[in-house]
């Protein structure tokens, strides 16, 4: 059975207006570059190509709240002053006039990927999606990201599809805390996180990205952080990983996890941030078989 590959050329029109060192790498050529290395090896070719929808309002509001949305909503007739202004409440954040359709694009992929995974009509795939998603929160926009893409797409595969447990792994170098905080009391999703951390040193600069952080109420037990306190981990290192700690808390969690979801930054490899991580795609290739692989 296919893979399938989504995405929309669309996502690349947001773009820094102004001058902000913080945000300058967020920029329309991480998603060109992770295509043209997909064609490079001939991959793309291979999959079956879905063109990302936008994400309804009301599939938005699975995650975010309607004042949230409408705010987004509002960005798209914005001044550039304006759009600065708005930016600089949030941390790590710009907005640009075509952000509010390139972030329904992004979160309207994942939904895509999950109906044709859910539904037979491909094994599994990728959404290649810009804005990111991991640390925008129900009513905030934070590092990059507008609407959380992945939490949208679990609460859709239970809600649409009726899944009743699903496993999100997040190999993002940085802690996706909005995702966490998503769900840190919901007992039917396991959030997995693995990311630099650096005794609380390292961007999101939080607390409760330490291993410490396991959920809340009900859903105590099913947040697990995995914080590298030291650089230049690899792949080996990535492969235990999964192999000594993701695997075992999943398999011993009663009941059957129905869905895997991953959140796949490209800042676990070393290029962007030399020192911070070294994992190639080896590491993660051979990661995610185990993680995704049927048991």
């Amino acid at each position: 059975m296919r893979t399938a590959l989504v995405y929309h050329e669309d996502m690349t029109a947001a773009q820094l207006l102004w001058e902000d060192p913080e945000c300058e790498i967020e920029r329309p050529e991480r998603l060109t570059a992770a295509l043209e290395r997909l064609r490079q090896w001939g991959l793309e070719q291979r999959c079956l190509q879905l063109a990302a929808r936008e994400a309804s309002e009301a599939e938005l509001g699975l995650v975010h709240s309607p004042e949230y949305v409408s705010l987004l909503r509002g960005t798209q007739t914005l001044s550039t002053r304006e759009l600065q202004a708005l930016s600089g409440q949030y941390d790590a954040v710009y907005f640009h006039p075509s952000t509010f359709h390139c972030a329904r694009l992004a979160a309207g992929a994942a939904l895509q990927l999950v109906d044709a995974v859910l539904t037979g009509a491909v094994h599994n795939g990728v959404a290649l999606v810009r804005p990111p998603g991991h640390h925008s929160q129900r009513a905030a926009a934070n590092g990059f990201c507008v609407f959380n893409n992945v939490a949208i797409a679990a609460k859709h595969a239970k809600q649409r599809h009726g899944l009743h447990r699903i496993l999100i792994v997040d190999w993002d170098v940085h802690h996706g805390q909005g995702i966490q905080y998503i769900f840190e009391d919901d007992p039917s999703v396991l959030y997995f996180s693995w990311h630099r951390y650096e005794h609380g040193h390292f961007w999101p600069y939080l607390r409760e990205s330490d291993a410490d952080a396991v959920g809340q109420g009900q859903g105590r037990g099913f947040t697990v952080n995995l914080p590298w306190n030291q650089v230049g981990m690899g792949n080996a290192d990535y492969v235990a990983a999964f192999l000594h700690v993701l695997l075992p808390v999943a398999f011993e969690v009663e009941g059957c996890w129905t869905g895997a979801l991953p959140s796949c930054g490209r800042r676990a490899r070393g290029a962007q941030e030399p020192g911070s991580a070294s994992c190639e795609p080896l590491g993660v290739g051979l990661g995610g078989r185990l993680a995704f692989s049927p048991v």
